[in-house]
């Protein structure tokens, strides 16, 4: 299974992203559906919601009043704090169920508003990030949905920044021109990189080494070895540990030349363990890669590369010094 990450401002465009990545196979993930479903009439998350907030919160019907909701918790940052603390850990089990009942070798595509500011990067293969300048936003929320422009302005001060955003993207579709641009763009994504992706991870084998440019999606990243780092740091168990990188994380588009990172064993790790954990998280084994601890000699390694085809990446994994 390919998990996918797809965030992005509000009205930069995500939604259309989204319903194009369900039109081409992905199962979608939509956790502004599930925030809903959270807080659903009769629901314990409504209740805590209302006993957090006060009855004003509520319409005339029992539902959640979001515009009166809005207006607390946008102008506040310790009220989105209390009520993400009710939201997002229902919305999480939610998208969980349906994680896992996906088939195994679906594309699964998360659609998470938030996902960059709730520290959730690292737990994707792809973060996936729909971009657009503050200006044009601002001026879709108030053509497109009539809201004033302190409140747009208000509303995009209340997410993380462009900036943030875009540390965290493993792809860019930028979204500043035309809707077919968009949508022709995620369609070469899906195609060009997220399939062959998933495949190489089904097949349990690394991408090519590539030959030319690398795939779709890569403009507008930086620091691919900083998130790699990140990535395999939250997947592999204990005992192993992502050694310290010096690459710089570098300007629009990164050095997105070969990346190595190093995996250190200690002497009680468990090497197939390490090896598994590597391989979920999308560095099959090198056929005919060493594994780490085979044979004898200090620093027995085992060698693995990205899965994903625009990324030219290469872990190895070494047994860790000895003290003393």
């Amino acid at each position: 299974m390919l998990r996918v990450g797809l965030t992005g401002g509000i009205a930069a465009g995500k939604s259309v992203v989204a319903r194009r990545l369900a039109d081409l196979g992905a199962v979608v993930v939509d956790a502004d559906l599930l925030a809903r479903e959270a807080v659903a009439p009769g629901s314990p998350g409504l209740a805590e919601v209302v006993s957090a907030f006060g009855p004003g919160v509520l319409g005339t019907d029992g539902a959640l009043d979001r515009p009166a909701l809005g207006a607390l918790v946008f102008a506040d940052a310790s009220a989105r704090e209390r009520l993400n603390g009710i939201v997002h850990p229902r919305v999480r089990a939610l998208a969980a169920a349906i994680v896992d009942g996906a088939p195994e070798d679906a594309v699964v595509v998360e659609d998470i508003p938030l996902l960059v500011e709730t520290g959730q990067a690292a737990r994707f293969h792809l973060v996936v990030v729909v971009d657009a300048p503050d200006e044009e936003r601002i001026g879709r929320m108030v053509r497109d949905r009539g809201m004033d422009p302190g409140d747009a302005r208000r509303r995009i001060a209340a997410q993380a920044s462009r900036d943030d955003r875009l540390r965290e993207a493993d792809a860019v579709l930028a979204n500043d021109r035309t809707l077919d641009d968009l949508l022709d763009a995620t369609d070469a994504l899906w195609h060009r990189r997220i399939v062959p992706f998933r495949d190489n991870l089904s097949a349990g084998v690394p991408a090519a080494e590539p030959t030319g440019p690398l795939a779709a999606g890569l403009a507008g990243t930086s620091g691919p070895g900083r998130r790699i780092r990140a990535k395999l740091a939250a997947a592999l168990p204990s005992g192993a540990s992502v050694e310290p990188g010096s690459d710089p994380d570098g300007g629009p588009d990164g050095d997105m030349g070969p990346t190595g990172v190093q995996v250190s064993l200690a002497a009680d790790a468990d090497a197939e363990a390490v090896t598994a954990a590597l391989v979920l998280a999308g560095y099959p084994r090198v056929r005919g890669g060493r594994r780490a601890g085979d044979g004898p000699g200090e620093g027995a390694a085992a060698v693995h590369r990205a899965a994903d085809p625009a990324v030219d990446a290469t872990v190895t994994v070494v047994a860790a010094p000895p003290f003393g």
